[in-house]
């Protein structure tokens, strides 16, 4: 372990000792000053209630352990897969804590509802302090690690858009190599900011860069590579740096559910992938997510409802709530809600346009919307479309049963004979109210394109990526990107 690896992992225990703390003040605050009160609860927090908690030292060296079991002060992830651990982690040392207050009979100095309002916000904490914590070691460079990439075409483009995004990873990507000469010299421009990446020669010279550069990651993205060639130069490759990341010829396949399955003798590795919309146990677990979060929805946006229904009612001639029958799971015709945004008349309006502009024709046969004016759309509609509020009736949907949270988006009847294949995967699971496309460019993207990204959910789903999705989603909304 280098010096450098050594000071991050003790930075990053550090805020999670932070986080621990105020987590359980806070905790301690709530218990005393905000939840119910009984006469095993005193209005105030006496002198000692602090300081006992101070002295149960080994309850923040559980969470510390339960966050290093999981490889959390030294492995590089997404943002996403480590909240994913890390909530993992804080919820097994929350149980583990338990389990010694009560069996220690420790509960006259650390109540079981305390520690239950501690966990619920070490769900906050942990996270939020974690992801301010790798800004800060990312801006002081402590975290930043030279990456070198192999590979200057579209495979290298596409990691380095995604190590941009994914900037908690800590890679600091110094440039590429490639033997095609037309590419050496050039450089490539970053999609998320002003840099630009140089071409700085031919891929045998990767030993000299990463002397000079100081190099400790390449990753090697020539996924069309002949597969003897492409071993010879990872084991290479493998000899002058610390980490080597492989971009696989494997696009397209469900590798979010995937394990690796290693057969040392054949020198062969297996991927294990798991269909998880397949387990009964998967959906029930789905399903009771979507009960749960439908229902808080429902009760909380009531009031939001019926200001929307009656804007909607008083502005333009028709109902208010719009049904249309949609395919739902294998097919099943259901009805979806929507807050009406047309006019009664809006498919002939629409008819008129599109003999009248083959510029509109075309964009309407490429993304089955029109980008700008649609006459089909009222003014109060156009404001719902725009904040995607006229979906919030298909929560109902949720609640029934009949839609899910997140999935798929209900296509048309119409649209499912040009789903193709598709079809057959899109329809496994219900349609949703939140879905990968929308946080993927909503209607900016083609049909075909909303596609690939319906088929990759339903092969990649899990409740963690449902809970992703709607975060996103969220923001997407928020912002109103992609919505017209």
């Amino acid at each position: 372990m280098t010096v450098k690896r050594a000071v991050q992992a003790f930075i990053l225990v550090l805020i999670d000792l932070l986080a621990f703390y105020i987590a359980l003040f806070s905790a301690i605050f709530l218990r005393a000053y905000v939840l119910p009160t009984s006469r095993f609860t005193p209005y105030q927090v006496p002198e000692w209630y602090f300081q006992t908690h101070l002295a149960l030292w080994w309850m923040p060296l559980v969470f510390i352990l339960a966050i290093a079991y999981e490889g959390l002060y030294f492995k590089r992830l997404p943002f996403w897969e480590e909240m994913r651990l890390l909530v993992k982690a804080v919820t097994i040392a929350f149980f583990i804590t338990l389990a010694i207050v009560s069996l220690g009979k420790l509960t006259v100095n650390v109540s079981r509802l305390l520690l239950t309002t501690m966990w619920f916000v070490s769900l906050i904490t942990f996270p939020s302090l974690r992801w301010i914590g790798k800004k800060v070691l990312s801006y002081s460079g402590l975290w930043k690690q030279n990456v070198l990439i192999l590979g200057a075409g579209n495979a290298g483009r596409a990691v380095l858009k995604g190590l941009e995004r994914e900037n908690m990873l800590g890679y600091k990507v110094i440039g590429f190599l490639d033997d095609d000469p037309e590419k050496i010299g050039t450089t490539i421009k970053s999609t998320t900011n002003l840099e630009e990446y140089r071409v700085f020669g031919q891929i045998h010279q990767f030993k000299k860069f990463v002397r000079i550069m100081k190099i400790s990651t390449i990753v090697i993205a020539m996924p069309s590579l002949d597969p003897v060639k492409h071993s010879k130069m990872v084991s290479e490759v493998q000899r002058y740096v610390s980490h080597v990341l492989l971009v696989p010829q494997l696009k397209g396949i469900a590798l979010l559910n995937t394990e690796l399955r290693a057969l040392f003798m054949e020198q062969l590795f297996l991927l294990k992938i798991r269909n998880n919309l397949r387990s009964l146990y998967a959906q029930i677990i789905k399903r009771c997510f979507d009960i749960i979060v439908s229902s808080l929805f429902l009760v909380v946006l009531s009031p939001v409802f019926l200001i929307l229904y009656l804007a909607v009612k008083l502005t333009s001639p028709g109902p208010a709530i719009f049904v249309q029958k949609r395919p739902g799971k294998n097919g099943k015709i259901i009805n979806v809600y929507k807050f009406r945004t047309m006019y009664l008349d809006g498919d002939k309006r629409l008819e008129k346009v599109l003999k009248e502009n083959p510029e509109l024709a075309e964009e309407w046969r490429v993304y089955r919307k029109l980008k700008t004016s649609d006459p089909r759309v009222t003014p109060v509609g156009k404001f719902l479309r725009k904040s995607s509020l006229d979906e919030l009736p298909q929560i109902f949907n949720v609640f029934v049963g009949q839609m899910s949270m997140v999935g798929p988006r209900p296509y048309m009847i119409s649209e499912i004979a040009q789903l193709e294949e598709a079809a057959d995967i899109i329809l496994m699971t219900k349609p949703g109210l939140c879905g990968l496309w929308q946080c993927s460019g909503r209607n900016e993207l083609s049909f075909e394109d909303r596609v690939q990204l319906e088929e990759w959910y339903v092969l990649n789903w899990s409740l963690w990526l449902d809970i992703i999705l709607m975060f996103k989603t969220a923001g997407v909304v928020l912002t109103a990107k992609g919505a017209y």
